[in-house]
């Protein structure tokens, strides 16, 4: 059984988050990360999206992709504010 100080800071937290709108980073289809929406966790996220396209490259991927979305407080509502298809890598070399 939990401490009951811990359980109720912990349920504090998880509360706030879900009170206020968030930014959710996705990869192949997964949720990797999700931070209260704020200039700082926006940034936090485009590291962890670079990291991500890193290894895909890495790895050779040629199909899925990196999304940042807003979502709203109520969680009914979701914005992609920035993306990247690992298939565009291909696109984008051009040959002289």
């Amino acid at each position: 059984m939990s401490h009951p100080v811990w359980y109720t800071i912990r349920m504090m937290i998880e509360t706030d988050m879900k009170e206020k709108p968030t930014y959710e980073l996705w990869y192949l289809g997964d949720r990797c990360n999700s931070l209260v929406k704020c200039r700082e966790s926006f940034n936090a996220m485009l590291i962890d999206a670079a990291e991500l396209m890193r290894c895909g490259r890495e790895a050779g991927l040629s199909v899925g992709g990196i999304e940042i979305c807003c979502v709203s407080a109520d969680g009914t509502e979701k914005e992609t504010v920035w993306h990247h298809n690992h298939a565009d890598d291909k696109k984008k070399k051009v040959t002289r």
